[in-house]
């Protein structure tokens, strides 16, 4: 309304010095013009200049800053205001620019921000269905591994890993309601023949025929599972007689024996079956599979092709046969003796880190016979050191020809008895051992009775010392509480330590067992030393030492000790042989 009227007086004060000059009579104005009457001229012009003075300060002026603000605000994204001066329409019509601009600015703000968030929400939901894809894929993975750690690749029964669960379960249930259970060692005779005519292909194919035909015999509550190689298991659950062991052993014999065609070759096979009764012939894992596979032993050296129970008359003739120093002499002489190896697995990755080296002694009448039934009176009579000298040389000639074959290179652990570390040559011999088989000393090692540490501390430190410098790994054997000092302990130069198995039979269940395996694993640690624990025969064993950050076990319950042809089974090859 001002400005309006700030126009009307402008425009009024022109029109009136107009009329001025169109009403003066012509002959007026030549008069006045005449008469020197310039001041209605000057007046008029003056009264003109005033009213555009007036026009343009207070409105053209601020018409152009009022254009020049929309065109700034235009260029900067609605970024910016209008200036507002004075209070007439003008001023009214910059503030409703800046509302329209603010209005037009919040909008382009929530615009910006509703595709801001809907790009985040595109990424979410981009990622939403990777994460999704990729807890599916690790879900399926975990099956996997799970099915891989359970079950047998070749014949898709179960592994040892996945029957000692299963038998363990199985002890407990029979232990509390009396139940009477019979375990099955199968072996394949000369299966080794198979695999060396006709290819591994062939070789896989087989087992998987005997794993169906297997199979097909068992009852549903039976379990039969591949050990490795060409050996299955069998439990069976709940028998009311031992002589129902042998009906089943019977069929599984002639299921065996019957030809398998293969690729137009027709295969015979027969097998050998050791029998083991719970509780009648032993109540552990260890036990039960140790004696059936005693039978297994005594059923091969019957000819093959049948099946023995496990018979403790055997051992107590054993006893009494072996019992003098000739019989180990003429072992010896005869070659009687042979190595089985037991694989020790990293508890990080559950490879195969190293074996340990055990004697038995097959004796042509008696079977195979394990250490304690026999090295007791070897340590007595001293022949243990003729006895220690041959397990140390044919392990440490195994070791180098695994290698010299490509197998991956291990560690060989091999025992030393009191009498061989205290002999005053015992350090030469592992030189002289060495230097013959042409082994790299760092994948021996070798175990000594934590024992005798206390009894000759500082003699036993210098001899450690010794043998350390040839390059032989050494690792303190059947280490408990108390084994040794804490002072001399920090001064051994040890790679591992092996705890008891005494102490690993009874945890978790023994409070004070876990207490000393947790400070013993601690101590070793901080001296960096790594802990073995030998004796595994159960899932929680595995599980605590697991927990608890043990480096390194072994048991029944990974592997049972094994001959040497089917222990390379279990190794693996590198890229190139090694020469």
């Amino acid at each position: 309304m001002k400005l309006r009227n700030q126009i009307l007086i402008g425009s009024s004060v022109i029109c009136a010095a107009f009329l001025a000059l169109i009403y003066i009579e012509p002959q007026i104005l030549v008069t006045s013009l005449a008469s020197h009457h310039y001041y209605l001229i000057a007046l008029v012009i003056a009264s003109f200049l005033l009213s555009f003075l007036f026009i343009w300060k207070f409105v053209i002026k601020r018409l152009e800053k009022l254009n020049r603000d929309v065109r700034k605000i235009n260029q900067n994204q609605l970024m910016g205001r209008v200036e507002i001066t004075g209070n007439d329409e003008l001023a009214t019509l910059a503030k409703q620019i800046n509302n329209i601009v603010h209005t037009a600015h919040i909008s382009q703000t929530t615009q910006e921000r509703i595709n801001q968030l809907e790009k985040i929400n595109a990424q979410l939901q981009h990622e939403l269905t990777t994460q999704e894809s990729m807890v599916k894929e690790l879900i399926d993975h975990k099956k996997y591994l799970l099915h891989l750690a359970h079950y047998d690749p070749v014949t898709a029964l179960p592994n040892r890993i996945f029957f000692n669960e299963m038998l363990n379960k199985t002890i407990h249930h029979a232990s509390r309601h009396k139940k009477m259970m019979a375990i099955l060692f199968i072996d394949i005779d000369h299966f080794k023949n198979i695999n060396d005519v006709f290819g591994h292909t062939v070789g896989d194919a087989v087992l998987k025929e005997i794993a169906n035909r297997f199979s097909s015999i068992l009852r549903s509550g039976d379990i039969l599972a591949r050990l490795g190689g060409d050996e299955f298991i069998v439990l069976l659950n709940d028998i009311t007689h031992p002589k129902f062991a042998n009906l089943v052993a019977e069929k599984l014999l002639k299921a065996s024996s019957q030809s398998i065609k293969m690729n137009q070759h027709e295969i015979l096979l027969t097998t050998s079956i050791g029998i083991c009764i719970y509780p009648n012939d032993g109540v552990s894992l260890e036990d039960l599979q140790k004696n059936a596979d005693t039978a297994m032993y005594k059923a091969k050296r019957g000819g093959g092709g049948i099946a023995e129970y496990f018979t403790k008359d055997a051992h107590i003739a054993m006893r009494e046969h072996i019992q003098s120093e000739s019989a180990l002499q003429k072992a010896m002489t005869h070659n009687e003796f042979l190595l089985y190896y037991q694989p020790q697995f990293n508890l990080q990755n559950g490879t195969i880190t190293g074996v340990e080296a055990l004697i038995r002694w097959e004796n042509p009448e008696l079977g195979l016979l394990r250490p304690a039934e026999f090295m007791p009176l070897a340590e007595k009579t001293g022949f243990i050191i003729q006895i220690g000298e041959w397990v140390l040389r044919e392990a440490c000639k195994t070791n180098k020809l695994w290698q010299k074959e490509g197998y991956k290179p291990i560690t060989l652990a091999v025992n030393l008895s009191p009498k061989q570390f205290q002999h005053p040559d015992i350090i030469q011999i592992i030189a002289n051992i060495l230097a013959e088989t042409s082994l790299d000393p760092n994948y021996l090692q070798l175990e000594i009775p934590a024992h005798i540490i206390m009894d000759y501390a500082e003699e036993t430190i210098h001899k450690l010392n010794t043998i350390k410098n040839l390059g032989v790994k050494i690792s303190l054997d059947d280490f408990s509480a108390g084994s040794v000092s804490v002072p001399h302990f920090k001064k051994l130069p040890i790679h591992s330590l092996k705890i008891d198995q005494a102490i690993i039979t009874e945890i978790p269940e023994n409070q004070n067992n876990i207490v000393i395996t947790n400070a013993i694993i601690t101590l070793a640690h901080n001296l960096g030393i790594k802990v073995i624990a030998e004796g595994v025969e159960t899932t929680e064993q595995l599980q605590y030492l697991a927990s608890h950050h043990c480096d390194i076990v072994q048991g029944y319950y990974l592997s049972r000790p094994l001959p040497q042809q089917k222990m390379i089974l279990q190794l693996s090859k590198t890229a190139d042989a090694l020469t």
